[in-house]
């Protein structure tokens, strides 16, 4: 008799075992699709709530301390605006691509540039820049990083390209290379 009662329990013990078992395995294989979709995506695109609507308004100093830099001066003009700081690292490295697009962009003035010093003292800036080699066209200072919370700037370099509209058109995290420029500016090159 005690065999009887023992089979019903080692079965429901049995199914219990499979259910947990199959729930496992379909959770491992959904991690492992998720990691799969992951590596497959570009690690620096990042969605933005900023991208399709009109650039938050700001008035800086310049760096140069020659004036103020504002939301007024780009609207009219398609822009990229980059965001940067002596104490980056990768700001660093895209130092020499800023600089050479900003002497491109210089040359027809149809697209400008404008960099905004993010988090930084004004000395820190001029001493990059005076190490570094100076940008082709002007930087202000947003040394309380009101103006990056606005643009949504959780970490640098990052790179917005506005439409003529005041539009932002795109954003690029990390370094920017000229490849990655050239493709961002034929975008704002199609909306004009």
């Amino acid at each position: 008799m005690t065999n009887v009662n023992e089979a019903p329990a080692k079965s429901a013990r049995h199914g219990r075992s499979w259910w947990w078992k199959a729930t496992l395995l379909g959770v491992l294989v959904g991690l492992l699709v998720l990691f799969a979709y992951g590596l497959k995506r570009d690690p620096s695109f990042m969605p933005s709530a900023l991208v399709g609507r009109t650039l938050p308004t700001f008035e800086l100093a310049s760096l140069d301390g020659d004036g103020t830099i504002r939301t007024a001066d780009i609207v009219g003009r398609p822009h990229v605006i980059n965001f940067w700081a002596s104490w980056c690292s990768a700001c660093r490295a895209e130092h020499t691509v800023l600089v050479e697009l900003g002497q491109i962009l210089g040359r027809d003035d149809k697209i400008r540039i404008i960099g905004i010093n993010y988090q930084d003292r004004q000395a820190d800036a001029e001493r990059f820049l005076n190490e570094f080699g100076a940008f082709p066209y002007p930087s202000a200072l947003d040394p309380n990083a009101r103006t990056g919370v606005d643009f949504g700037v959780f970490g640098l370099p990052e790179t917005f390209f506005v439409d003529a509209n005041g539009t932002v058109r795109a954003r690029h995290i990390g370094p920017l290379t000229i490849p990655d420029a050239e493709k961002y500016i034929r975008l704002l090159e199609n909306t004009q």
